[in-house]
């Protein structure tokens, strides 16, 4: 089973155009069962009115589960979460928030990958780091009334060694994915950074982690492949 967690910034590639057919095509050639995605615009004026959800949608040919954590103007913006499987259930979170308002996307998926069910997490965290704490306690407390197996995804904003990323490895047991490489994946161009994670519940195991190259964002795509423990 293979995921990838992609923040696309709207779709704004370091080249300064906003395309979202392309951060599909990123996508595509990825052949990710499962994509969690944040930053995804939903009609605002700084995408010219385009549903990236409905987007997305069409151009992976699977559905599109979309949390709206902000409005801006006559649209809105948020994560969200691209799937194969059957949807069982889809929770939209909402998370302490100081600054912009952030969420947590949770679906509930049955019969993907081999798997009978899998609780999948998409999630944004703040730029503050007491807001990061609290966000990284309430995540925790989601994560632990879930059904396993149970994966993670998102920007948490924070390096690896984090006070927040380590509360909710230390309050869920969630293990870090890409925690022996410790790969970059910000900014895209010039990565120095690791705030983009994969993290998931001890009865998977990651066979295969990559941090791919792409220009279509500010940040990195993070793929793994997933098989039971």
């Amino acid at each position: 089973m293979r995921i990838l967690t992609y923040n696309t910034r709207g779709s704004l590639g370091m080249d300064g155009l906003r395309s979202t057919p392309r951060i599909a095509q990123v996508v595509r050639e990825l052949t990710p069962d499962i994509v969690c995605f944040q930053e995804i615009h939903r009609k605002t004026l700084a995408s010219s009115g385009e549903d990236q959800p409905e987007v997305l949608s069409a151009r992976l040919g699977r559905p599109f589960a979309f949390q709206s954590n902000l409005s801006m103007g006559f649209g809105d913006y948020g994560v969200g979460i691209a799937y194969r499987g059957r949807l069982h259930q889809s929770i939209e979170h909402s998370l302490p928030s100081r600054m912009e308002q952030r969420g947590a996307l949770e679906v509930q998926l049955r019969d993907i990958g081999g798997f009978r069910r899998l609780t999948v997490l998409s999630t944004h965290w703040g730029l503050n780091d007491e807001e990061r704490l609290q966000q990284a306690e309430a995540l925790a407390l989601i994560v632990r009334g879930s059904s396993h197996p149970i994966i993670v995804c998102g920007d948490l904003n924070e390096n690896a060694n984090g006070e927040a990323v380590q509360k909710l490895l230390l309050a869920t047991g969630l293990l870090d994915s890409d925690a022996a490489h410790n790969r970059s994946t910000f900014l895209s161009d010039n990565p120095t950074t690791r705030i983009d994670f994969i993290l998931h519940s001890s009865d998977l195991r990651a066979v295969n982690v990559e941090v791919v190259s792409s220009l279509a964002s500010d940040h990195l795509p993070v793929l793994v492949d997933f098989e039971a423990a």
